[in-house]
């Protein structure tokens, strides 16, 4: 009996009738990956003596090499998803505010939770790469020295003594 192809062996593990991405501008349904994944939900595959992601061999079967510096990105949302028309190549930067994370929801914002805008003058990087909102810091600095002030002061003694 001949040995299988790599694609005649990847072809196995594909559910070509998959889900329907809910995402709009997303043209077609997923190609559903039936195959081992991995911790992370990712689809894997035996390749060349190695256990690759599938949507990487899936992507550079259609398309040829992630360019250098570039992930691959499932504009479904479909981790197990090896549908090349679905795949694009992304610096990790676009990739992360792509999804829908803490990272992407932060990134995306223009004002602190305060209203402060985040501009040039009201911005401050912190040492993690995250935005601090510089008027919300006077404020607290502000409240924090007069609540100290409240303490100092000595208070008026109103107990009336004995007589």
């Amino acid at each position: 009996m001949a040995r299988r192809t790599p694609a005649e062996r990847f072809a196995r593990f594909v559910n070509l009738a998959g889900p329907i991405p809910l995402i709009r501008g997303v043209q077609g349904r997923c190609h559903q990956w039936r195959g081992s994944v991995d911790d992370d939900g990712y689809a894997r595959f035996w390749l060349d003596g190695r256990n690759r992601r599938a949507y990487h061999v899936a992507y550079v079967t259609a398309h040829g090499p992630i360019p250098d510096g570039h992930d691959v990105d499932h504009h479904c949302r479909n981790r197990r998803c090896v549908n090349p028309a679905h795949l694009r190549a992304l610096t990790h930067r676009e990739n992360v505010l792509a999804s829908s994370n803490v990272a992407a929801y932060r990134a995306a914002q223009t004002h602190c939770h305060r209203g402060h805008e985040f501009d040039e003058a009201n911005t401050r990087r912190r040492k993690d790469g995250t935005r601090a909102c510089r008027a919300c810091a006077r404020d607290r600095k502000a409240a924090a020295k007069s609540a100290t002030v409240h303490t100092l002061t000595p208070r008026p003694n109103i107990r009336k003594k004995a007589a």
